[in-house]
This record gives C-alpha cells, sequence and structure tokens, in this order.
C-alpha cells in the first residue's frame, strides 16, 4: 500500500504485524502496439486471512505456474492457487546494504525469465530508489542491485514492470505520473523516457499484457485499470473496478493457463478487520475453450516431389481466435500408427468463427525458413485453436498420405 503519509501506510500494516509476530503476449519487439483488452468481467475473489494477508499487502506476480506476493519488507512465492507456499523470505529480503541506509518498502514486484525483480525504497524520504533481483524460485538474492535517477523518481520506486520482448524495464512517478523510464534489463541504465498524453494519479502497480503496460490506480472509489502504450505514451481507460473507499488498489498481474489467462489485483479491505483481497477477472468472463470441428485436408493423399505440395486445411472454429499448426510423422511397424512424433515448427493462422480454409504444404516447415521433404507414410495434422481470451481448445487432428513418385518406365 502506499499513501503519502508513511504514518498512515504503516499503521494499517503494524496493526496485523503485531499479532503476526506474538504469496503472470503477445508482444511486439518496437513498433505498433496492439489495442489493449477492455472486456474484462470478474470472475473470482479469494480473501486472505489476517496472518496471510499482512504478507500479501503491496504486489503480486505470476508466470502461469506460481504467483510471487511482496509486502514492506518481504517477499513470497506459491502455487497458481495462492494456496501452496513454495519459498519466503517475510522480514529480510531487502538486501543488506539497502536496509542498512533505512530502506523499508517494497513495492509492486515483477517476474521474468527465472529473476524476480523488486522495487525498494526508503519510505517517507522517497530519496534513494533502488531495483533488487532475485531467483524466483527460492527468493534469494543474486547480490545485483540498481539504483535509479532520483531526477525521474521523485517519490520513490513504487513498482517495476518488466517488457520481455523489448528487453526493458518500465519505473515511473507513483502520483500525477508523467512519463515512463525505459530501462535495460541488463544493468537498469535509462534508455528514454516516453512522454504520457495526459497525467495519471496514483499508480499502485503495472505489468505487461500483449504489448501495453495496464495500470491499477488507487483512484477514489473507481478503482480504475487503464493501459498505457509505452511506444507513443497513450493512455487509455479499459474500466472502473468500483470498490468504495474502503478498499486501497495495490499491485496487478497476469496469469497465463492453457484455462486461459486471468487478470490478478490484490486489494487491501481496510475495515475491521482488515484483509488483503485477490480479484480475477477474465476477458469477457471466458471460460469455454474453442472447439474445431470437420478438419479435412485437400488432397489427403499426395507424391513426393521436388516441392512440397499445396494442401487446403479446411475446419469449422465455434469462435475467432489462431490456430497452432504442426506436422507428426506416424510412427509403427506393419503400417500402424502407434505413435507420432512431432517435426518441424509450427505455424500459425488466424480463426474465424464458422469454417475457415488456410494453406498449408505437404513439407515440413524450417524454423530458419524453408520446407524439408516429408518422408514417405502417414502424417497427422495436429491443429489447436486458441480463443481471444487465451482459453486453448483441444487438438483436432487429419491424417494425410505421402506416398513415392510413380517410377518411369524404360
Amino acid at each position: 500500500m502506499r499513501v503519502k503519509s508513511w504514518g498512515l501506510r504503516s499503521a494499517c500494516c503494524l496493526g496485523l504485524l503485531l499479532p503476526a509476530l506474538a504469496t503472470a503476449a503477445h508482444a511486439p519487439a518496437r513498433g505498433e502496439t496492439p489495442p489493449p483488452v477492455s472486456e474484462w468481467v470478474q470472475t473470482g475473489t479469494t480473501t486472505f486471512p489476517p496472518l496471510v494477508s499482512i504478507f500479501r499487502t503491496q504486489g503480486i506476480a505470476s508466470d502461469g505456474e506460481s504467483l510471487w506476493f511482496s509486502w514492506l519488507t518481504g517477499l513470497s512465492r506459491t502455487d497458481a492457487t495462492s494456496e501452496r507456499l513454495l519459498a519466503a523470505r517475510y522480514h529480510d529480503a531487502i538486501p543488506p546494504h539497502l536496509a542498512a541506509t533505512g530502506h523499508n518498502h517494497i513495492g509492486d514486484i515483477d517476474v521474468h525469465d527465472g529473476i524476480l525483480y523488486a522495487p525498494i525504497e526508503d519510505g517517507p524520504q522517497y530519496l534513494s530508489p533502488w531495483i533488487a533481483l532475485y531467483r524466483a524460485d527460492d527468493l534469494a538474492w543474486t547480490g545485483r542491485s540498481y539504483e535509479l535517477d532520483r531526477a525521474h523518481l521523485t517519490e520513490g520506486v513504487p513498482w517495476v514492470a518488466i517488457d520481455g520482448p523489448r528487453r526493458v524495464a518500465y519505473p515511473a512517478e507513483w502520483n500525477d505520473t508523467p512519463r515512463l523510464n525505459v530501462h535495460t534489463l541488463e544493468d537498469f541504465r535509462l534508455l528514454r523516457t516516453v512522454e504520457l498524453d495526459r497525467e495519471v494519479p496514483r499508480i499502485q502497480g503495472a505489468k505487461v499484457f500483449r504489448g501495453s503496460l495496464y495500470i491499477a490506480r488507487d483512484n477514489g472509489a473507481e478503482k480504475s485499470i487503464e493501459a498505457i502504450d509505452p511506444e507513443t505514451g497513450h493512455v487509455t481507460h479499459l474500466f472502473d473496478r468500483d470498490l468504495g473507499e474502503e478498499y486501497e488498489a495495490e499491485g496487478i498481474a497476469f496469469m497465463r493457463q492453457p484455462t486461459g489467462t486471468v487478470m490478478l489485483t490484490t486489494d487491501i479491505y481496510q475495515g475491521s478487520p482488515m484483509s488483503v483481497q485477490m480479484r480475477s477477472y477474465r476477458i469477457e468472463g471466458d471460460v469455454v475453450p474453442p472447439a474445431l470441428r470437420k478438419l479435412q485436408l485437400r488432397p489427403a493423399r499426395v507424391r513426393i516431389g521436388k516441392r512440397p505440395a499445396p494442401i487446403e486445411v479446411q475446419a469449422a472454429s465455434s469462435e475467432p481466435g489462431a490456430a497452432s499448426v504442426r506436422w507428426h510423422r506416424c510412427v509403427g511397424r506393419k503400417g500402424r500408427c502407434t505413435r507420432t512424433e512431432p517435426r518441424g515448427a509450427e505455424l500459425a493462422f488466424p480463426l474465424r468463427r464458422g469454417q475457415n480454409r488456410f494453406r498449408v504444404r505437404a513439407g515440413v516447415p524450417r524454423a530458419a525458413g524453408g520446407w524439408r521433404a516429408m518422408r514417405p507414410g502417414r502424417w497427422i495434422l495436429a491443429v489447436t485453436p486458441t480463443d481471444r481470451a487465451d482459453v486453448v481448445g483441444a487438438t483436432a487432428r487429419a491424417r494425410l498420405v505421402v506416398v513415392k513418385p510413380k517410377r518411369r518406365r524404360r
């Protein structure tokens, strides 16, 4: 939690601390950013008990398999349900050289490529913003920490968001945020700043999703979710959560799973007893996987040639999305397909609701480009649909028979 007054910020936590002392596409590298998603629907709420809430009062992050939480001086890792504790450093997560200089607050964290990034500040002065790096699995400090330029962070560093595809990190001012600061992931050198097209007050947490920076705001009763284009600085209001004044918004995260992407937020209920609630949101509230029907290949039998023959794939989809396509070779004796082995790179095609037609080649696609001839025998084309909410559907399969070319008579 972050407020202007350190007394207010610490008071709400101390009420729980005393009895306690006796839990993350899809993005371009650079260039045009896809429009942010606004059709989020709340699908669940988890209320943590008081002795758990105290250690989940700041940030949240996910890699799809685990959840990470932060509080003033600690970090913890749980499974994807937030119920099973996997690792914790509740009171000594801040590196010693920072703890010795009065750093006492960890904000909204992020996780990327096995590293947890934690913003650390020295409340209530907010004169010395730092980023510390930890091993994501066991929360051990890596020995790496970077001091950020206070000229660009005059009120500390309340959050940090990692943009893996662009290989950069974004911190920013907490209140009336005028710009994003863009840092390298290698050494947190400041690359540039991106001016926002309007100032955004009271950003409590942020994460990158599909190329946009999604932010959670503690703005009155609305508790808005907004998005920032990190290339242009354009700010888009997505929706208001309308939680009321008795809640304080904190972190935000995206958890990608086969059952769909879930946006998670943490909010402190400041009533009595105080607790932390984790809310889940899905795109359009969708939990239904897409389905493919009537998958066919035309032709379903080809001969080996100098160039891979074109194959038309036909399939009916229950909803819009995308298809992941990959060839598998049948393996078995006496013509039996007892098992299959994937061959070549995956291909991707857009899907629309209803009938779809797209072309592949009767050849194995190489990751670096080009095609490799198929061996004679039976092949399986596996097509897996994924919808707009990232819900993965069942894989449909169609058979292709590859035969040797005819011998010419002499």
